[in-house]
């Protein structure tokens, strides 16, 4: 089965696009793909378990999702969260991969995609494959926006990376 993944070239450096990920605690004045999330920025740390919603259209939200930490790397600016393994739904197992990289002209090149496993895996995927790479495309230009509004902002980029 094919991850549903979006790429997209960000004009920043690849810490401040991570940055922005990490720091959960400011998604709801950006996020709109994860307007709740339970986690905060100082406890993102693999094994962490936490709820989120999901925003998969613009009238569909998947409300209380569990999920948890699986991967960080803060030297490659990888992180990865997924189905929670102890409080998720059963049948069904999902990574979400986030990565920032440099781009060869500069900037960031920022991949976001996600893979389903388990019996349910190919359902989830059939069922919502169109809505989740819509509203990846959206993260991704909602994320874009707010790294270089913090950019412009000095004081707001600092306050980020707290």
């Amino acid at each position: 089965m094919k991850p549903i993944r979006v790429e997209r070239h960000i004009s920043a450096p690849p810490q401040a696009v991570f940055d922005v990920i990490l720091d959960v605690d400011r998604y709801p004045e950006w996020n709109g793909f994860t307007p709740r999330i339970t986690m905060r920025s100082d406890e993102v740390a693999v094994g962490k378990e936490f709820d989120l919603d999901c925003q998969m259209t613009d009238t569909q939200l998947l409300e209380g999702e569990r999920e948890v930490v699986l991967a960080l790397d803060r030297e490659k600016l990888h992180f990865c969260m997924g189905t929670s393994r102890t409080r998720g739904r059963p049948g069904i197992r999902s990574f979400r991969w986030q990565k920032c990289e440099p781009a060869l002209n500069g900037g960031t090149h920022f991949t976001n995609y996600e893979t389903f496993h388990g019996p349910l895996g190919p359902v989830v995927h059939m069922l919502f494959r169109k809505r989740l790479k819509e509203a990846f495309e959206k993260y991704c230009v909602a994320l874009e926006e707010r790294v270089l509004d913090l950019s412009r902002q000095p004081s707001l980029a600092t306050s980020a990376r707290l």
